[in-house]
C-alpha cells in the first residue's frame, strides 16, 4: 500500500499519530508537570500502538511498521528514544505562539491526512486508518485525570479535550 503514496504524502501520514497527541496535550491549560505527564503518556501510547499486531485494516499496520522501522534506525532505544521523541514534540510545540495555534496546526494536519486517504485508498482502509489515529488521540486524552480538586471530581477527558477530539474527528471526516 506504501506505493500508493508520494514521499511527501507518506511523511504526512507518518507524523499523524504524534499530531493527535499534540492536539490533546495542548487542549487544557494545565501546570507544567501535568502537561509533561500527559505528553509522555501520549508518546508511550504511540509506542504501544507500534507494537500491536491486531490493528485493523491494511494501511494503519503498515504505518505503524514504518514508524517502528524509523525508530530502529535511531541509535537510541527504550527510555532514551521516548525522551527524544518527547523533546522533539516539545520543540515543535515551542514554535507556536500559543496552544490554540498548535491545536489548529494538528487539526489541519489531520485534514491533510483525510484528503490523502480519500484520494489514495478505498473507503474501508481510509476509515480503519482514521479510527486508529483517533484511538491514539482518545487514549492520550484518557491517560490523565483532568480538573477537580485533589483528584475529587476529576474526569478522564476534560471538556476541552473532548472538543479537540471532535475537531480531530471532524478534520478526518470521521463520525465519532
Amino acid at each position: 500500500m506504501r506505493q500508493n503514496f508520494t514521499d511527501e504524502e507518506w511523511a504526512i501520514l507518518l507524523k499523524a499519530p504524534l499530531q493527535g497527541v499534540m492536539a490533546v496535550v495542548l487542549a487544557d491549560q494545565v501546570d507544567p508537570v501535568a502537561f509533561l505527564q500527559e505528553l509522555m503518556a501520549g508518546i508511550r501510547i504511540v509506542e504501544e500502538e507500534l507494537q500491536r499486531t491486531d490493528i485493523a485494516g491494511e494501511l494503519a499496520p503498515q504505518l505503524a511498521q514504518a514508524i517502528g522501522e524509523i525508530d530502529t534506525q535511531d541509535p537510541l532505544e527504550g527510555e532514551q528514544l521516548l525522551l527524544k521523541k518527547e523533546f522533539e514534540l516539545i520543540g515543535l510545540i515551542q514554535t507556536f505562539k500559543g496552544s490554540k495555534e498548535g491545536k489548529r496546526y494538528a487539526v489541519e494536519h489531520f485534514r491533510k491526512v483525510a484528503d490523502i486517504l480519500e484520494r489514495k485508498v478505498t473507503g474501508i482502509y481510509a476509515t480503519d486508518c482514521k479510527r486508529w489515529l483517533m484511538s491514539i488521540a482518545q487514549k492520550t486524552a484518557e491517560s490523565q485525570k483532568e480538573g477537580g480538586f485533589l483528584g475529587i471530581g476529576a474526569s478522564r477527558i476534560s471538556e476541552k479535550e473532548s472538543d479537540v477530539l471532535k475537531d480531530l474527528a471532524e478534520a478526518l471526516r470521521l463520525e465519532l
